[in-house]
């Protein structure tokens, strides 16, 4: 269109087409992609297909990927030969932890377990409300959050971060995972799928009344 049109007050092509458009909401997270040493290149692939039973679906010198699903990678591994390692002990502005899901907590304490007697434990285990959740940390520092939803309807999750008991509480109250582990597993049915009956995980799932609390763990 020539310029005269577009002054003598024409619409553009891309104006029209602009005029259609709309905001959209994304259909996934589909993958993280994570920067590291050279000599943490291995250590964290093995931890990531640990901690999600992963498997690499292709690896060279310089760059892994992971995929647990569908998807064709997950979790991707760049190795850096100029980064630094992260200072221990020290707490940066960033991302602060990945979260993934599982359908029952019989998954969730059965992984518990598997990545226990690979000395892998978690740096925090939490009933945040909406969540029943396990916190871990990769060899680089990046935490990794293991969870549960505690309410089958999101509605009913929204509601419980709206209430007065969320706004008291949004950090959650702690749990002793070999406890619950214990607990869910001895229930669990011989094929291992969740033998929980509903009203023991409505009462599992159900985060403790403790007060106030708004602060997160010293150190996390």
């Amino acid at each position: 269109m020539a310029p005269s049109a577009v002054h003598d007050g024409a619409v553009s092509s891309s104006d029209a087409l602009l005029s259609k458009g709309k905001r959209q909401t994304p259909q996934a997270l589909c993958h993280v992609v994570l920067n590291t040493t050279p000599e943490h290149f291995q250590p964290l692939i093995d931890w990531y297909c640990a901690v999600l039973n992963a498997h690499v679906t292709h690896q060279d010198n310089v760059l892994a990927f992971l995929r647990y699903d569908e998807e064709h990678h997950r979790i991707a591994i760049i190795k850096r030969g100029n980064l630094a390692p992260k200072p221990k002990g020290v707490m940066y502005a960033g991302l602060d932890h990945i979260a993934f899901a599982y359908p029952t907590l019989t998954a969730l304490a059965q992984q518990y377990l598997s990545l226990k007697a690979d000395r892998i434990l978690p740096l925090w285990t939490v009933n945040h409300g909406p969540t029943t959740s396990m916190y871990y940390q990769d060899p680089d520092g990046n935490k990794v959050e293991l969870q549960v939803d505690n309410f089958d309807d999101p509605e009913e999750a929204n509601e419980f971060m709206s209430g007065v008991k969320y706004d008291e509480n949004p950090m959650g109250t702690d749990y002793d995972a070999d406890e619950l582990a214990q607990y869910v597993l001895s229930k669990a049915l011989p094929s291992g799928e969740e033998g929980l009956s509903a009203s023991e995980v409505k009462a599992l799932k159900t985060r403790k009344d403790i007060g106030v609390r708004r602060n997160l763990p010293e150190g996390f």
